[in-house]
């Protein structure tokens, strides 16, 4: 849950200027130790700050850059639009489009949760 408008807004921006410039040490700042991202039962699910910062490196390592589309602020969370440029080849490469929602705790992001349309986003954030 998101404390107050402000506080949210100022973690909003700085989540836009971490990912606008990839500066995963500003991202990090952001994030609780605990955060968590995907299906944590999962290989590939973040369990903490390190797996979510090594999984964001790994992707940039990889040739894959994002763009924000638009940055919102709820009553239960940060919705985050993004066009996404896969690599040439990838499998992912028709899936371009994808909202991040950044459930806050105490000032920090605990959770990233990921979907594939706008409406289960905003409705995540508590924007509908």
């Amino acid at each position: 849950m998101i404390e107050t408008t402000n506080n949210a807004e100022s973690l909003a921006e700085k989540v836009r200027q971490s990912l606008t410039t990839h500066d995963l040490g500003v991202f990090g700042a952001l994030l609780s130790d605990d955060v968590s991202w995907g299906d944590v039962g999962d290989p590939r699910g973040c369990r903490n700050r390190s797996d979510v910062l090594a999984t964001f490196g790994q992707l940039l390592n990889n040739g894959v850059d994002g763009h924000i589309t638009e940055l919102e602020t709820g009553p239960s969370g940060i919705l985050c639009g993004l066009t996404v440029d896969w690599p040439d080849g990838d499998p992912r490469s028709a899936d371009t489009s994808l909202f991040h929602v950044y459930i806050v705790r105490d000032g920090q992001i605990c959770e990233i949760r990921r979907y594939d349309d706008r409406d289960s986003a905003a409705e995540a954030a508590g924007l509908l």
